[in-house]
């Protein structure tokens, strides 16, 4: 069955009082909560119990007269009170802590979290379920979900893995439409149950309330139980009377008409997983059945972890259909622009060629007039009637053009008297006033099939959930096919081209080609040139003019390690991107490589900034090319043009501007200021020199040491480089390295690092003044990852008759996660060869469990920000704890780094971090100081520092 657009127009008007019902209904404060848990409110400073739910001595030690105004201490113990205070709820407003805990002698699941009120505690009972079992089965069910290829496939393994740990009776993927109804589109259901895959149902069964706590949630349990909620009891006011918020509580009371659902279904308990992709609401993961289940707290998590698997494969293969039917289509639009210039009739090269309008947008028919002259193509209306319709929408009678609509009568009744036999209508004008082109299709019967009757009949009141939910199919006309959004824009899309094809119709097609880029099939230099120059001459009599320079960050990696075709897709992949950004009126080039240019005009400052930004945020998604997921940003430089500018100088400025984006960490956009151009020139003379700086001798390893904080003693050394530039002094390593990276002479720099930092490692090995266990860090920069970097290790290793654990080599987070499909190889390279992996300035970037399981990962280095000033109790602090605890769970080794002070030495103590380093700890010194301070060589120095 084909979708129907606008369902909610096809149900009665008592739909909408139930959506309005459902809107005033106060679920977020219900006063109570499910009767399988309990829940208390404490004191977020003082732990005083404010309120409790009714049932408290199902799993506390008394009745809520006994707990209220208790110390949480008290209640629920002092191991479980102390993992509150120093877990995520003690650090941000919106955490969420859970764990395992003991209270009176029950194994039981806690979670709380604080809302701007009250620290809210949830306790439910556990079960012994094995913490490996549920990683296996998260492994598991992530590694099905990540092989899936199609849309279809992924919904119905992700209903399938869900049902297999949870084992309910029924578990749906549901999809929501724009209007809000939902779709069933995969079921995996007991053989006993009827089928309900393919049914709608109307938005009321989720209303927009309900969905905003699900968009908070990642998980939502219902267990219907005879005894009904249990209240929460207080013992005077709380928050000056303001209910309890329970948003977030995961036992907040069902809502009485969601219960009367249930049990209509013939469902006693149900969990729901949403799935949600930039803060809305666009499927979900919906189990039932007909006993009252109870899932625990650790098996929702990992149901919530497939969740959000399933949401970020979900949006990644819709984007990559999208993207391959944007492009289907756009080859189509791109044969036709070709036949018209090819043409000396542009209706002919449409309507006449290999492909015509009706393969770019598939209808019964199309027409199209130009300069008054008609050109049909199948089956359309007579003449008459579609130029009646068009001098009607002329007159701004009949609605905006375009015009699309796929429910001619409904839609623009005043339109369908005049074209009796068209239910759908596709009109794009062009050219002069009276130019346009336009498809047409009949009306088609359709039909929808609905979990339930949707009439008044199946229901008690017009406000009451469904009595029955067998299929019910309900029939629709005057509707012709639905229009692909895509087919549609691209036909938007003709409009242009063919009105370019209008003005430059003398034009050979060779000369069409010789002026786009043949790869992407933007404008090329030439043309863009071509046009800054006109645009230029527009500006002197008054129009602005911006021009965006749009660098791909570390493209070449892409090119190095997959080869030219991967990375010419991926060229293709962003030139769309830019495109759909960019304004209609701009200009998108591509100059070559992965350079592209934006000429703006009638753009002030603040509009052209605002059109890089959106450049930028549309390479924040990974680009799915040839089965491979990448991820690539983009630097970009914004000028603006001023009096007596020629086109080379604002690509010149332009291309300033981009670099001095790169400089400010890449994946950003900056604007040209007269300052850039002494800096361009500053930064080539520091280019130059360092250069100059390596074969001279003028830089030098330094090490800091790294100590095991339980005993002080040392435990290893960071090399880090130094540049003693001659005339000027000491540079600092974030004015040169930078640089280098830019450049790429990073790549010879890195290696001389790494063998003078296994060379003075070989030779304090030889005089026998390494501690046990010693590691030399060397960090490495992405560009090094290549396939000549283990080459280079393996190399400096056997050289100074070192073993590869003696190494440990530090990636950065943000460079290891961001590019994570390109290091795949070298990293893992690196680790058989038996070298230690360290992530450096962990906590900065975005890694997630996912990765962090599959990396050959021995070390976890909490970044200086962190570190530096960090008190107890901070945000910080709790920060530093997380990272400590999730290293211990992997099985890896925790650093602090930044380590200023005696107090911060001992805070990181206390918060399980293993070892540190810092300016407290020691400098960075040269390798006589080093081993003068730290290995009692008395011999390599004479004034040894800290």
């Amino acid at each position: 069955m084909s979708d129907v657009t606008r369902v909610e127009d096809l149900l009665p008007d008592d739909e909408r009082r139930r959506l309005d019902e459902c809107a005033r209904e106060p679920i977020h404060v219900p006063g109570a909560v499910q009767p399988h848990g309990v829940l208390l409110a404490a004191d977020p400073v003082t732990h005083e119990v404010l309120q409790v739910s009714a049932n408290c001595s199902r799993l506390l030690s008394g009745p809520p007269e006994v707990v209220l105004g208790q110390h949480l201490e008290v209640v629920i113990g002092k191991g479980p009170s102390r993992r509150l205070r120093t877990g995520p709820t003690a650090a941000a407003d919106d955490a969420v802590s859970a764990f395992r805990a003991r209270i009176d002698g029950r194994g039981v699941d806690v979670v709380a979290h604080e809302a701007g009120g009250p620290l809210v505690v949830e306790i439910e009972r556990s079960t012994a379920a094995s913490p490996d079992r549920l990683l296996a089965d998260l492994h598991a069910g992530m590694r099905r979900l990540s092989r899936c290829e199609t849309v279809e496939e992924l919904r119905t393994a992700a209903a399938q893995q869900v049902r297999h740990l949870t084992g309910f009776e029924r578990v749906m993927v549901y999809h929501f439409h724009p209007d809000g109804h939902g779709e069933v589109v995969a079921e995996d259901r007991s053989g006993q149950l009827e089928p309900y895959l393919g049914l709608h149902y109307p938005a009321s069964d989720i209303p927009a309330q309900a969905r905003r706590l699900y968009v908070l949630q990642p998980s939502r349990m219902i267990v219907l139980a005879d005894e009904g909620p249990a209240e929460l009891v207080t013992s005077g006011p709380v928050g000056g009377q303001v209910p309890l918020d329970l948003s977030l509580a995961q036992l907040r009371a069902v809502s009485p008409h969601h219960e009367k659902f249930m049990r209509n279904m013939g469902i006693g308990a149900s969990l729901s997983l949403p799935v949600v992709h930039d803060g809305q609401l666009i499927g979900m993961i919906s189990c039932g059945d007909r006993t009252a289940r109870h899932v625990p707290h650790p098996l929702r998590r990992v149901c919530e972890f497939l969740a959000q698997q399933l949401t970020a494969r979900l949006t990644g293969l819709q984007e990559t259909q999208r993207l391959r039917r944007r492009l289907e289509v756009q080859h189509l639009r791109t044969r036709l622009v070709e036949q018209m210039v090819g043409s000396d009739d542009v209706a002919e090269g449409l309507t006449r060629g290999e492909v015509t309008v009706l393969d770019l947008v598939p209808a019964d028919g199309a027409v199209i007039c130009l300069e008054e002259e008609f050109t049909a193509l199948g089956t359309t209306p007579p003449q008459p009637q579609v130029q009646a319709v068009v001098d009607r929408l002329r007159s701004g009678a009949g609605g905006d053009l375009p015009l699309v609509t796929d429910a001619l009568p409904t839609d623009h009744p005043e339109l369908a008297g005049l074209l009796p036999a068209a239910a759908g209508l596709v009109l794009v004008p062009f050219g002069s006033d009276r130019d346009y082109v336009a498809w047409f299709r009949r009306e088609v019967d359709q039909s929808v099939d609905w979990l339930g009757d949707q009439s008044p009949l199946n229901r008690e009141t017009p406000l009451s959930p469904r009595n029955s939910f067998s299929a019910w199919r309900q029939s629709v006309s005057g509707r012709c096919l639905p229009w692909d959004p895509v087919e549609v824009s691209e036909a938007e899309e003709l409009r242009r081209d063919i009105d370019a094809v209008l003005l430059r119709r003398a034009e050979s097609r060779l000369a069409h080609l010789g002026l786009h880029d043949a790869l992407t099939g933007l404008p090329n230099r030439r043309l863009l040139m071509d046009r800054l120059e006109h645009a230029l001459h527009r500006h002197a009599r008054g129009t602005s003019v911006a021009l965006l320079f749009i660098d791909l960050d570390r493209f070449k990696l892409v090119n190095d390690s997959f080869g030219h075709d991967v990375g010419d897709n991926l060229l293709i992949h962003a030139a769309h991107r830019i495109s759909q950004v960019a304004r209609a009126t701009d200009t998108v080039a591509r100059l070559g490589g992965d350079e592209f240019m934006v000429l703006c005009e009638d753009t002030d400052a603040a509009v052209a900034e605002a059109i890089a930004q959106r450049i930028v945020d549309a390479f924040q998604q990974p680009a799915e090319v040839d089965g491979r997921e990448l991820r690539i940003t983009a630097s970009i430089g914004v000028t603006l043009a001023h009096q007596h500018h020629r086109p080379a100088d604002l690509l010149r400025e332009a291309d300033t501007a981009m670099y001095l984006a790169k400089e400010l960490g890449r994946n950003r956009a900056s604007r040209f200021e007269a300052g850039l151009r002494y800096q361009a020139l500053r930064h080539l003379d520091v280019e130059q020199a360092l250069r100059r700086g390596l074969e001279h001798g003028e830089l030098a390893v330094h090490y800091q040491p790294v100590i095991d904080v339980s005993t002080g003693r040392l435990h290893g050394a960071e090399a880090l480089l130094r540049w003693n530039r001659p005339g000027i002094g000491p540079v600092p390593p974030d004015q040169f390295i930078p640089l280098a990276e830019e450049t790429g002479f990073i790549v010879p720099l890195g290696e001389w690092v790494l063998g003078e930092a296994l060379h003075q490692l070989g030779e304090w090995k030889g005089r026998n003044l390494l501690p046990s266990g010693f590691r030399m860090a060397v960090n490495l920069s992405p560009q090094q990852l290549g396939a000549a970097l283990l080459t280079s290790v393996e190399r400096a290793i056997g050289d100074n008759d070192l073993s590869p654990a003696e190494l440990s080599l530090e990636i950065t987070e943000t460079t290891l996660m961001s590019e994570r499909s390109n290091m795949s190889e070298a990293v893992h390279a690196l680790a058989s060869l038996g070298a230690n992996l360290s992530i450096d300035d962990f906590g900065t970037g975005y890694s997630s469990l996912a990765h962090l399981r599959h990396l050959p990962v021995h070390q976890l280095k909490v970044d200086r920000s962190f570190v530096s000033g960090t008190e107890a109790g901070s945000r910080d602090a709790a920060l530093i704890a997380a990272v400590c605890g999730l290293a211990q769970e992997f099985g890896l080794s925790c650093v602090a780094e930044g380590v200023e002070s005696a107090e911060e030495l001992q805070l990181v103590a206390d918060l399980g971090c293993g070892y540190a380093q810092g300016f407290h700890i020691g400098r960075p010194t040269s390798a006589a100081v080093f081993a003068a301070r730290w290995m009692g060589d008395q011999a390599g120095s004479e004034h040894p520092q800290s």
